[in-house]
């Protein structure tokens, strides 16, 4: 009888080891399976922006001859709107940016960044373009130009749409629940400071 019960006894702390074991485990290379999503784009922005250039010769610029060439003003609006797509690159975490502490995960995001930005050409339209006196008219060279002016615009004022922060939670909500699906309890996600 002492001898079943002392087998019962190992019996259980065996199990008991093992089942420590498969808790310490669960945390194997399949938690950085999520690197392999590569780009994780999670949010789309459609932004506008409007060109407007007044071009008026001024006479005290110019030479005489200049003047009847360039007699009058030229004024242009073009409208353009552009689609940009924000989010995680996943393949950037790094070893030691995820946490297993027995069933709780906390994971620290790389930096959300713009991850996509175009431009259609059917979403660029000139609204507006007035000639007056002696000028031509915008050249496809110039108002390229512009467009390009539009864009570096449209970049400059994305950081003040919120785009990243919506990229960062979104990219947490995915989080969340792939490793939830996992079998983890408790899922902890950190963006990244860079965003803040």
């Amino acid at each position: 009888m002492m001898r079943l019960l002392n087998n019962s006894v190992i019996f259980s702390c065996l199990s008991f080891l093992l089942l420590s074991c498969a808790e310490e485990k669960l945390p194997d290379e399949r938690i950085y399976e999520v690197r392999n999503i590569g780009l994780l784009s999670t949010t789309e922005y459609t932004v506008g922006k409007i060109i407007r250039l007044s071009d008026e010769f001024k006479e005290e610029d110019s030479e005489w001859y200049e003047y009847y060439k360039k007699y009058g003003e030229r004024k242009i609006l073009i409208s353009c709107r552009a689609k940009v797509k924000a989010g995680i690159d996943l393949t950037e975490l790094q070893e030691g940016d995820i946490v297993i502490n027995g069933s709780t995960i906390e994971i620290t995001l790389p930096p959300a960044k713009i991850t996509t930005f175009s431009m259609d050409p059917s979403d660029i339209h000139t609204e507006m373009e007035s000639i007056t006196g002696l000028r031509s008219s915008f050249s496809q060279e110039e108002k390229n130009a512009f467009l390009k002016q539009g864009e570096a615009a449209i970049r400059k004022d994305l950081a003040s749409t919120g785009i990243l922060n919506d990229a960062n939670e979104n990219a947490v909500a995915f989080l969340k629940e792939f490793y939830e699906q996992m079998g983890y309890k408790k899922v902890i996600v950190h963006t990244s400071k860079e965003n803040d």
